[in-house]
């Protein structure tokens, strides 16, 4: 099974919570209130995705996160690098493991390759303001007096 980490996920989900109010200044107590995600996990995130300059931290009394970049612009790839380090399927694409023994006669890292840039691709493709967008964004709700007509 090919699944995201925990704390990928819970920073999809703490990224999407900010930029849903991107007016607002968040705290790690308001995130776990909010998202449930557990307070020491939210904090961890934030750190991380503070240093990866996607949070901006807004430092004393009253202080928080913010989103610093347009929803637009930021994709699940870059959320889950942030968190997690590169997108790596298999231990023979890190960079770490570039003196593997089975290297020179392996048949399969250039098909985990090929794989592995399918599953970046994908995250890329997927930029924060969809995660965002409400379900009935797609299919708009009758305006309030089209409903009073109905109605009377």
């Amino acid at each position: 099974m090919i699944k995201l980490s925990n704390l990928a996920d819970y920073a999809v989900v703490l990224m999407s919570t900010i930029a849903a109010r991107p007016d607002e200044l968040h705290t790690a107590a308001s995130l776990n209130t909010d998202t449930k995600v557990p307070l020491p996990t939210v904090s961890k995130i934030l750190g991380k995705l503070a240093r990866a300059k996607l949070l901006k931290s807004h430092r004393g009394i009253g202080g928080g996160f913010s989103m610093n970049a347009d929803i637009e612009n930021i994709s699940i790839a870059d959320i889950v690098e942030a968190v997690d380090g590169p997108v790596q399927l298999t231990n023979c694409l890190s960079e770490s493991n570039s003196n593997c023994d089975y290297e020179p006669g392996c048949l399969t890292k250039s098909k985990w390759d090929k794989i592995n840039n399918a599953v970046y691709e994908a995250l890329n493709s997927v930029p924060l303001s969809e995660m965002v967008t409400k379900p009935y964004d797609f299919f708009p709700l009758p305006e309030e007096e089209q409903l009073n007509e109905k109605k009377g």
